[in-house]
Parts: C-alpha cells; sequence; structure tokens
C-alpha cells in the first residue's frame, strides 16, 4: 500500500484527522468557526468556540505511535505562527464586534493505526 498500512496519502491522511477532530469537537458541543484559516502568518486548523472561549486548535494524525505523539511534532515555529495567526483573526473579529471572554489553544491528536494480520 502506498505511504503506509493506512493507503492515504499524508494530506489524505489530514483531512481526515481533521474530519474527525470537527465531529468530536461537535459531539462535545463546539460550534465550529472556520477550518483551515489562512493568512500571511500561517495556517489554524480549526477555529471553534463553548460558553464564551474561542479556540485555535491544530490537529495531528498520525498513522502510528512509532515516531512518539502526535502532538510532539508541533515546533516552536509553528506554535508562534498558529499564535501570530490567531492574534490576526482576532483583530478581524474584534473589527466586527466580537470579543472573545477568552481565548484558548488546543491540539487533537489522532493516531490510526492499522494492525494486519494482528493474530
Amino acid at each position: 500500500m502506498k505511504n503506509g498500512s493506512t493507503g492515504l496519502s499524508g494530506q489524505q491522511l489530514g483531512v481526515l484527522g481533521e474530519n474527525i477532530a470537527v465531529k468530536y469537537l461537535e459531539e462535545q458541543g463546539f460550534r465550529i468557526w472556520v477550518r483551515n484559516f489562512r493568512c500571511k502568518a500561517g495556517e489554524i486548523d480549526i477555529i471553534a468556540s463553548r460558553n464564551c472561549e474561542l479556540r485555535f486548535i491544530e490537529v495531528k494524525t498520525r498513522r502510528s505511535m512509532s515516531y512518539g505523539r502526535p502532538g510532539e511534532s508541533i515546533t516552536a515555529a509553528k506554535r508562534r505562527h498558529i499564535r501570530m495567526s490567531a492574534e490576526y483573526y482576532l483583530k478581524r473579529m474584534e473589527e466586527m464586534g466580537y470579543v472573545p471572554k477568552r481565548v484558548k489553544f488546543d491540539v487533537i491528536e489522532i493516531v490510526i493505526e492499522h494492525t494486519e494480520c494482528a493474530f
């Protein structure tokens, strides 16, 4: 199979992970505002809210835990890009009259591990 046991390309795996994350967030009572927000500073996978809190969410999906937890791959540079993108988004929201009570940064880790011929 191409690119590991899932048969998915890296991009397809990422989209699948984000779809799983959105479903999970909605089940937890979050309202999804934006998916794949992009600006000059970078990208944010999901922007969602719940209980007057705005969440900027990075989704990391891996085929296995062989290289550690998915969230461990988020570098300092990536965190900086997410923060700068969030600042840009918040400025746009403020211009439209929306100011959240709290802002949080979340990571959703998804591992899709397929063990063929396990027994």
